[in-house]
């Protein structure tokens, strides 16, 4: 027969359980959404020489399950990456932090989603879509698609830049962007914390 004390420490492992369960969990968001261009404009090139950045502002830890960019031009199947970096001292895109190579549909939106990009702390950082090659020969790399990012009508959340064929240089850009994730919920480092009380105090109890 299990003692008292057994079948309280199971009761709080099973909470511990759903606890940590709830703490890994938040609803997915539209964390950076520029709008869809309407085309009055020129935004940009992307190819392997010519690549764009956006700098935003994370107001905490986020986690970057999915990335968008509005591109036309290119054909079915072509590629092209985007990627994070971390805000450098002079305000410009710094180290990289993930990329990830995106399928190129159609025009029009097109991105990748399950990336699960963790940003370390609040602050800023960039946004890039760049150009990709590939070997179609190998050790003679090929470029991969070359696309125009339309513009016109975009509320863009910070600075941007662009580079063409060499760093990234500030330049009042306008290209479409959307990003999706997560943002831990406030609630759940205190759910947390009190699940790994409660199963110490359990633990304790059991011993005596």
């Amino acid at each position: 027969m299990q003692t008292k004390p057994t079948i309280m420490f199971k009761q709080l492992t099973v909470a511990l359980a759903a606890t940590l369960l709830l703490a890994g969990t938040a609803d997915a968001a539209s964390l950076l959404d520029t709008g869809t261009p309407n085309g009055s404009t020129f935004g940009g090139t992307v190819d392997t020489a010519d690549f764009l950045a956006l700098q935003f502002n994370a107001s905490s830890a986020w986690q970057i399950d999915g990335i968008a960019a509005f591109l036309t031009g290119g054909n079915a199947g072509d590629h092209f990456a985007v990627s994070l970096y971390q805000d450098a001292a002079s305000h410009l895109p710094g180290d990289l932090l993930a990329s990830a190579k995106v399928d190129f549909s159609a025009d029009g939106w097109n991105g990748v989603a399950g990336l699960g990009w963790q940003l370390p702390s609040a602050g800023l950082y960039w946004l890039a879509v760049e150009g990709t090659t590939l070997e179609a020969v190998p050790g003679l790399p090929m470029p991969d698609g070359a696309f125009v990012a339309p513009s016109g009508g975009l509320s863009m959340p910070g600075p941007t830049a662009f580079a063409a064929g060499g760093a990234y240089q500030a330049a009042p850009l306008q290209f479409g962007l959307q990003v999706t994730g997560v943002v831990p919920e406030p609630t759940s480092a205190l759910m947390l914390a009190l699940g790994l009380i409660g199963v110490a105090v359990a633990a304790r109890r059991k011993s005596i």
